[in-house]
C-alpha cells in the first residue's frame, strides 16, 4: 500500500492526541517516514503466549482508523517501517525469513523487538526459533548475535520486560524450570551500555508500543523510570507516587468527591475495588487515562472498568501473589 504524504499528514493529525505529537513532532515524522532512512525493526519471540503481538494486531482493525483518518497505525508501522522479520505477520517463512533478519543485521541500526522470556536452561534449547543455515538458533543466541548491532532493544510485553508468568510458579521446587531471565537482563549482560526499553502489560497495549515506535523514529529517546518503562506511560514511582498510578487516577478512587463506598462484593458499578484485591495501589501505567477497546470514538473500557480489579500486569512482580484477594 502506497501512502501519500498528504494523506499520512492527515492521519498524523488525527492521531496526534494518541501519540502525543505536537505541530513539530508532526513534521519531522513526516519527514523521517518520508526518507530512505526509514528504521528497521526485527521482532523475535520467546517463552510467551504472544499476546502482545495478538495486541498489536488490534491497530490493524478497521477500528483503530481515528475519525477523519484515511490510514491506521498500522499502515504506518507497515508500509514506511521495514518491519524485517516477525513471524506472525511476514510473508516468507524459513531461511528466506531468517534472511531478511540476516540482512538487517549487516546493514546495523536496526531496532530490535523482543517478545517472551529467555530460555537459558538446557544451552536455551528449550526455546529454538529458527534454523539458520540448518542449524537451530534459539532465542537466547538469536539475542546475543542481534543485540549488539540494534540501535535500541525493545522489550514488549511483561514476560520480556520482567520474565513474567514464565519466569513465575508456585514453589521454588517448580518455578521456572527452563531458567527463564527477562530479556532487559538478557541484553544488558551482553552490552550493558544497550538502551533498552521496556513496555510492559499482559498483554501489552497497542498504542503503548506504537508511541515508543514513534519516538524512536523521530530519534527521541524516552525518559524511563527505574525499571526501564517510559515515564510519559508508566509514571515514576521511585520520584513520584502519584505520576501515573492506577489507584491514584482511577474514577472509583474513594476520595474523590461523591464517589461510593467501597465495594463489598463483585458486581457493584463504579465502587473502589482496593478492599476485593485490586492491586491499583501498588500499579503504575495511564490504564485510566488511555483506556482498551476500541468503539466509534476510539478506546472505550479497562479492567476496572469492566468490575475486575487491577491485578498489576506491568509492574516487575507480576504475577506474584493472588490474584482477588485483599
Amino acid at each position: 500500500m502506497k501512502v501519500s504524504r498528504r494523506e499520512f499528514l492527515k492521519y498524523c493529525t488525527a492521531s496526534a492526541a494518541a501519540l502525543g505529537l505536537g505541530l513539530g513532532d508532526l513534521q519531522r515524522l513526516e519527514a523521517a517516514l518520508a526518507s530512505s532512512g526509514a528504521p528497521t525493526l526485527i521482532w523475535l519471540h520467546g517463552s510467551g503466549c504472544q499476546g502482545d503481538s495478538v495486541s498489536f494486531l488490534n491497530l490493524f482493525s478497521d477500528d483503530f482508523a481515528l475519525p477523519g483518518s484515511v490510514l491506521t497505525l498500522a499502515d504506518v508501522l507497515i508500509t514506511h517501517v521495514n518491519l524485517a522479520y516477525h513471524t506472525v505477520v511476514m510473508a516468507s517463512a524459513a531461511q528466506t525469513a531468517v534472511t531478511m533478519a540476516n540482512q538487517a543485521k549487516r546493514k546495523g541500526g536496526y531496532v530490535l523487538v523482543l517478545e517472551g522470556g529467555v530460555p537459558t536452561a538446557f544451552g536455551g534449547r528449550a526455546c529454538i526459533i529458527a534454523t539458520d543455515g540448518g542449524r537451530e538458533l534459539t532465542y537466547q543466541q538469536a539475542i546475543m548475535n542481534l543485540a549488539g548491532g540494534a540501535a535500541a532493544v525493545v522489550c514488549v510485553g511483561t514476560c520480556a520486560s520482567f520474565g513474567g508468568i514464565p519466569m513465575s510458579g508456585p514453589t521454588p521446587a517448580e518455578a521456572n524450570p527452563t531458567q527463564v531471565v527477562s530479556c532487559k537482563d538478557a541484553v544488558l549482560s551482553i552490552d550493558p551500555a544497550k538502551l533498552v526499553i521496556n513496555i510492559p502489560g499482559c498483554p501489552t497495549h497497542p498504542e503503548w508500543v506504537a508511541w515508543v515506535v514513534v519516538q524512536l523514529i523521530l530519534g527521541n529517546v524516552p525518559a524511563l523510570d527505574a525499571f526501564n518503562r517510559p515515564q510519559t506511560l508508566f509514571g515514576n514511582k521511585t520520584v513520584d507516587p502519584h505520576m501515573g498510578n492506577i489507584h491514584e487516577n482511577c474514577p472509583r478512587n474513594p476520595n474523590y468527591g461523591g464517589n461510593p463506598e467501597l465495594a463489598t462484593t463483585f458486581g457493584q458499578d463504579n465502587r473502589c475495588l482496593q478492599n476485593l484485591g485490586c492491586r491499583g495501589p501498588t500499579t503504575f501505567s495511564n490504564c485510566p487515562i488511555r483506556k482498551w477497546h476500541a468503539g466509534e470514538n476510539g478506546p472505550i473500557n479497562w479492567c476496572v472498568d469492566g468490575n475486575a480489579p487491577c491485578i498489576g500486569c506491568v509492574e516487575p512482580d507480576f504475577p506474584g501473589g493472588d490474584f482477588y484477594n485483599p
